[in-house]
């Protein structure tokens, strides 16, 4: 046998892609000289191809074992067993290789690709360098620097390598998916969609890039549009689970949650331990109006990432709704000024355990709160706790007492102003109707640009004849009655010290039209007739397009009737607000 020529015509049907065909002829040669080197250096790489790592791996060590200092069986073991996913030893492999080959741009390339997944960025990107001193124009070795810096956090930069690697080859997938997600980085999500647009568009199967697509439109608030390619990630990995979650979240969002609850449920059995699922699913399913499933559900917030910080740690037991009788139980505050509002009407029903109730509670709320049926102690958060036996965070109540929409404590008003809050006097000695407004909540909450709006819209409310406005607007959105000064408008917000004076004012006035914030429980917990104006998607707690809130009878709820449509929102709270005033 003429080896030599053997071995170009096994060559030559390799670079034609006839793999089959070239591993036919190295296995001819093989047999004819079990230790040609060049053949089993080539039939690995034909195994490989072939996803036969383990009969790659043999065959290339073979040659390794017969010819140490032959460079490219080294580095063909390298890309065996990085494919294996012994990332530690492919390192090792490609190390060896360069040693004999310095100027190997493809190794150098694979090295800095095993490197980046073993999270050696700083080192993953020095290969990269050396192998685009030696080729600048290559585009695989631009986007593992890109994934280096990406993993140095230096993003901007690694955004140019991408940038660069698609200006050599326009529709390189790898570059168009790895800038998406250095765009969702720096939440530039109008420029991820647009770059994982054309990732999916070239490759539609992949899952992984299907579901990023679909992430970056959540993100963007493109609930409809982000169903689409979640969709199609649950096609073609049905098990996937984040997939399922955020797929979730849009239908929930749009208002679908019966549907939500069901594919959360679906992802639940895939993975039963996921606190993302089961947070998703309280949410999902008291929106739903399935309250008693999503209280229970509810529990799961404190295996969350965002409450690690708010978890407590008690020797004391966590009360689960028996007698209380000769005890004290505290129960600690937790979430916003709104939540504490909402959930404190469960205590009469706990002191009707006849235990003695401590209530913890944010020092804005202290003096409002001691007024509350039941409590026998406030104490304000951060101060030294009193003793007591058996304890339980405030927003678990509804689950202890199995909530549902039959048997939620409705009847209001269960606060109310504390003697010695008189209220403001320029409210008082206003005639016609008293309306307090509120356009923005706390902007610390992560959803706060989309649930508050800028005062200059609440303009076609102002124009009501026969309508008298009081701002009791606090923080920040408080300046844009000085920008934007309308009239009808008297602030009373300089005098509010606490929620007690917000509860004395509020109780002075005919109606409250608020943002979704604090001011809207609050308003509703005092049974003042109260409008709540909801962006979408609204809150869990309001559910899905009622007008009105189980849990506030006083109240009516006016809501998007598309993303980010506050315009229509407030013509019909105009149109309400005329009919009002000419009633009153």
């Amino acid at each position: 046998m003429d080896i030599a020529s053997e071995l170009q015509r096994g060559l030559a049907l390799h670079q034609q892609g006839d793999l089959l065909k070239a591993g036919e002829v190295y296995r001819e040669i093989l047999t004819y000289d079990p230790d040609q080197v060049d053949a089993l250096n080539l039939l690995g790489v034909v195994m490989q191809a072939a996803n036969d790592l383990d009969l790659a791996e043999d065959l290339l060590k073979r040659a390794i074992k017969l010819d140490p200092k032959y460079f490219a069986p080294h580095a063909n073991l390298g890309n065996a067993l990085q494919a294996t996913g012994r990332i530690l030893e492919a390192i090792e492999a490609f190390q060896k290789a360069l040693a004999l080959n310095p100027k190997s741009i493809e190794t150098l390339n694979n090295l800095a690709s095993a490197l980046n997944e073993t999270e050696q960025f700083d080192s993953a990107r020095r290969a990269s360098d050396e192998a685009l001193l030696l080729e600048p124009a290559f585009p695989q070795a631009l986007i593992n620097k890109g994934n280096s810096l990406s993993g140095l956090e230096q993003t901007e930069e690694a955004i140019l390598c991408y940038r660069e690697a698609l200006e050599m080859s326009p529709d390189n997938g790898e570059a168009l998916f790895n800038l998406g997600n250095a765009y969702v980085d720096i939440e530039d999500f109008d420029a991820a969609i647009i770059v994982y647009g054309k990732a999916v568009e070239l490759d539609p199967e992949n899952a992984e890039k299907q579901y990023n697509f679909g992430n970056a439109l959540l993100q963007k608030g493109q609930y409809s549009e982000c169903l689409k390619p979640f969709e199609i990630a649950i096609a073609l990995n049905p098990g996937y689970v984040d997939a399922l979650c955020n797929y979730a979240s849009a239908l929930q969002a749009i208002g679908q949650t019966e549907r939500a609850v069901k594919c959360l449920q679906e992802a639940i059995s895939v993975d039963p331990q996921s606190p993302d699922l089961h947070w998703n699913l309280s949410l999902a399913a008291i929106q739903n109006g399935e309250m008693e499933k999503g209280w229970k559900e509810y529990e799961w917030r404190w295996e969350m990432p965002t409450f690690a910080n708010f978890k407590r740690d008690f020797k004391e037991p966590q009360w689960t709704g028996e007698s209380l009788e000769g005890r004290t139980i505290l129960l600690h505050t937790e979430q916003g000024f709104g939540d504490n509002i909402q959930f404190c009407r469960y205590i009469p029903m706990v002191a009707e355990c006849r235990g003695k109730v401590v209530l913890e509670c944010r020092p804005e709320l202290k003096k409002l709160f001691r007024e509350l049926s039941g409590v026998d102690t406030t104490i304000s958060l951060g101060a030294s706790l009193p003793n007591f036996d058996i304890q339980l965070p405030l927003m678990s109540l509804p689950y202890v007492f199995r909530t549902n929409l039959q048997n939620l404590p409705a009847e209001v008003p269960y606060l109310k102003a504390p003697n010695g809050c008189a209220g403001d006097p320029r409210i008082e000695a206003t005639q016609g109707f008293k309306i307090g407004i509120t356009w923005s909540g706390s902007p610390t909450r992560f959803d706060n640009h989309t649930r508050s709006l800028e005062l200059s819209k609440l303009e076609p409310i102002f124009e009501v004849e026969g309508a008298n406005f009081f701002s009791l607007q606090v923080g920040e959105a408080r300046d844009e009655l000085i920008s934007y000064c309308p009239n009808s408008v008297i602030d009373v917000a300089a005098g509010l010290r606490d929620f007690s004076d917000t509860a004395a004012v509020i109780e002075q006035l005919d109606l409250v039209i608020s943002v979704d914030t604090s001011v809207l429980h609050l308003a509703g917990a005092l049974g003042i007739p109260v409008w709540g104006m909801l962006s979408k998607p609204t809150g869990f707690l309001w559910m899905n397009e009622r007008s009105d809130s189980p849990w506030y009878p006083t109240m009516r709820l006016f809501r998007q009737p598309e993303f980010g449509d506050w315009g229509s929102l407030i013509q019909e709270v105009r149109a309400a607000l005329v009919e009002a005033c000419l009633i009153s």
